[in-house]
């Protein structure tokens, strides 16, 4: 195959907008309204999007580099301009493993770049860590509520934001300073090992049940519907956050769910009434009725089913 493409017009409050997506061999060109967007971060931001997928499931007894992840994207529907933020910072410590690399192999001596590098992480890092935070404090009390339903049990659950250098600053440029003087201090250590040891790119999301860590004490059901309560909360505080409810994709979760959950993931979309995309194996994991179209892929082909 020389091309994939997918396109989608999207009706925000009476305003469409064309959104077209090609991937070939040599990468992938994005446009917007027939126009290719450059930088590509202008293409995202235009509306809200939460991804439900089986590889989430696997997140909280998974690697902190997953919960960084699963955690940003979050972060970036909730706040766009925080894409930009988020690549500026991993341009810079890029950077900065690049000439920590040299200096452990002396193919250079000088290290007066490592102070520009320092202070750039420090006021990146800064906003970065606090643009989590500010999310993580946001969307945990719908997140403690949401398992509640979900699971039904008299079990406590949280999230908390873990930052791998504490600070004792209270407010963005103290972080700033702490980040940069973190960084300095850690510099010897850093050029041994050619890798940035201090910053938000080591940080944690953490979860708990009945204040012991999840990944370690939850069962596989509880873990399950903690991933399934924080998807409900994301939906809830991007409704409440941009005026309306996000689109939802849920790529064959239903299958990954106990009957109980599934049943519960139903009953909040009837509520919610968000437009809804779901892929699945079988049509029986899908317990949806009103406003309901199904289509078939088979062998390439995609065809629409007989509602009757």
């Amino acid at each position: 195959m020389e091309e994939a493409r997918l396109g989608a017009e999207v009706d925000r409050g009476g305003s469409v907008r064309t959104y077209d997506l090609a991937i070939r061999p040599a990468g992938r060109q994005a446009r917007l309204d027939g126009k290719v967007v450059r930088p590509t971060a202008r293409y995202f931001g235009g509306f809200q999007v939460v991804l439900f997928a089986p590889e989430d499931l696997s997140v909280p007894r998974g690697s902190p580099a997953e919960r960084r992840a699963f955690l940003d994207r979050a972060v970036f529907q909730r706040a766009p301009e925080y894409l930009v933020e988020a690549q500026d910072y991993d341009k810079v410590l890029k950077n900065r493993n690049a000439l920590l690399r040299a200096l452990r192999e002396r193919q250079s001596r000088d290290q007066t770049l490592l102070d520009v590098y320092d202070q750039q992480l420090g006021e990146l890092g800064a906003r970065r860590m606090a643009r989590r935070t500010r999310f993580v404090g946001e969307i945990a009390p719908r997140f403690r509520s949401a398992f509640e339903a979900i699971a039904r049990l008299d079990v406590p659950v949280d999230l908390e934001y873990a930052p791998s250098l504490r600070t004792t600053a209270g407010d963005e440029p103290g972080v700033a300073a702490e980040l940069t003087q973190g960084l300095t201090r850690s510099r010897a250590q850093d050029i041994a090992r050619a890798v940035t040891s201090v910053g938000p790119h080591r940080d944690d999301l953490e979860l708990s049940i009945g204040g012991q860590p999840a990944g370690s004490f939850a069962s596989q059901g509880q873990l399950r519907a903690m991933v399934l309560a924080w998807k409900t909360a994301e939906l809830d505080l991007l409704e409440e956050a941009h005026g309306e409810a996000p689109i939802l994709l849920l790529d064959d979760v239903s299958s990954e769910l106990d009957p109980r959950r599934n049943e519960y993931l139903f009953e909040f979309l009837r509520v919610k009434r968000c437009q809804c995309f779901v892929t699945t194996t079988h049509p029986r994991h899908i317990l949806a009725t009103d406003e309901r179209v199904d289509y078939e892929v088979r062998s390439g082909s995609v065809t629409r089913q007989d509602s009757s």
